[in-house]
């Protein structure tokens, strides 16, 4: 995960100052998300919880919903698609665009599409074998991680960065998708929270003092989480349909003059 932060990192700042080269400077604020939020709670995500992985299966769980759920939110707030467009001639922008508009991405990050994948990805991973195989061997964590965050990003660049969605996904209707993603991403978390099956093949039978309650908590940790960062989204999409509406009113104001200054019928004797 390490070496994936500083690609991204590495990639990011590219961005930025090719962008700069073609004078179209990058909001600074942009780049602090991405890097400071973004890339930094993927970090958080994992490596102080890499101990704690082995031992409780809460920790397996707050990571991976964090590197789910959190962390693509804050990375698409530094909209690294918008970035790209920005530090990307003709040509590149043409192979961009195309990529964005193929039907598997179209599919894939429409947001009840990209809810629904996120929600089956999670339940799959806690009720398969993959759990346990990734609390075994290390390099099998990481590619469930980086799976995490894969998927949490099909949801959250479309909503929050890159524009990519239909005309007709005005603001409302992304108020009305970022709902339904809470909904979809609480179903996880309960089905782990009231689970009498042993996750992980039982590999957490005995490692912690009460497995039962180590499972409870684990699926109560995602439960909260999820629907914590379905408020932030809610919010933000609610802020910036707001804004964009005060921001379009003088412009109307200005243009919406009366096609009749006086009533018809004077207009007619006038004539």
């Amino acid at each position: 995960m390490v070496l994936v932060v500083v690609i991204l990192l590495l990639a990011y700042l590219a961005g930025v100052r090719a962008a700069s080269r073609r004078d179209r400077p990058w909001p600074w604020w942009r780049t602090a998300l991405f890097i400071v939020l973004g890339l930094g709670s993927v970090v958080g995500s994992t490596l102080p919880l890499n101990g704690l992985e082995h031992r409780h299966l809460w920790a397996v769980s707050i990571s991976l919903v964090l590197l789910l759920s959190i962390s693509p939110v804050f990375i698409a707030l530094g909209d690294p698609v918008g970035l790209a467009r920005q530090a990307m001639g003709p040509r590149g922008n043409a192979r961009l665009e195309r990529t964005l508009r193929g039907g598997v991405v179209r599919v894939l990050t429409f947001p009840v599409v990209a809810a629904l994948v996120a929600s089956i990805v999670l339940g799959v991973t806690f009720f398969s074998p993959l759990l346990g195989d990734a609390v075994r061997h290390g390099w099998v964590m990481d590619l469930t991680d980086i799976l995490m965050l894969a998927v949490g990003l099909l949801a959250a660049l479309p909503m929050l960065g890159a524009e990519i969605l239909p005309a007709w996904v005005t603001d409302p209707v992304k108020l009305l998708f970022a709902f339904l993603d809470g909904i979809f991403d609480a179903v996880p978390g309960v089905l782990v929270m009231t689970t009498s099956t042993k996750l992980a093949g039982g590999y957490f039978v005995g490692k912690a003092s009460d497995a039962n309650w180590d499972a409870h908590t684990a699926g109560a940790a995602m439960l909260a989480l999820t629907e914590v960062v379905a408020l932030p989204m809610f919010f933000i999409v609610f802020f910036r349909w707001a804004l964009s509406e005060t921001r379009r009113r003088p412009a109307l104001e200005e243009d919406d003059e009366p096609l009749l200054s006086t009533p018809w019928w004077e207009q007619e004797q006038q004539q």
